[in-house]
């Protein structure tokens, strides 16, 4: 006699691909976080920014749905010729990779390895 798959049977077989679906994207909060925690480290720093400053993500409106194109900036204040930017990131919506971004060719570059 041939046993026929119960619906409990057939749902115990599936949950493994349950793991398979993706998590959703990170939202800008997630990914400067991801980014501020990255650079900290391998910059030597601590996560809320340079000492005595701070820091913000500056996000672009280049639209794209794989990448946040972030601008990182310190609150530094400038009385004349200076600049709050301490770099172009590119971090990645389902991953959460962070990769230098090179303004002036508008495209991705090199990954930051985890220090």
């Amino acid at each position: 006699m041939r046993k026929v798959p119960t619906l409990l049977g057939i749902a115990a077989l599936l949950a493994p691909l349950g793991s398979l679906t993706a998590s959703p994207p990170l939202t800008q909060q997630d990914a400067c976080a991801v980014l501020k925690k990255r650079i900290s480290k391998a910059d030597g720093i601590p996560v809320s920014g340079p000492i005595g400053m701070g820091w913000y993500c500056d996000f672009s409106s280049l639209t794209d749905q794989r990448w946040y194109v972030v601008g990182l900036r310190s609150n530094r204040h400038c009385d004349g010729p200076c600049s709050n930017l301490m770099g172009w990131y590119a971090v990645n919506r389902a991953t959460g990779a962070v990769y230098l971004y090179d303004v002036a060719e508008l495209r991705v570059g090199a990954r930051l390895k985890a220090p």
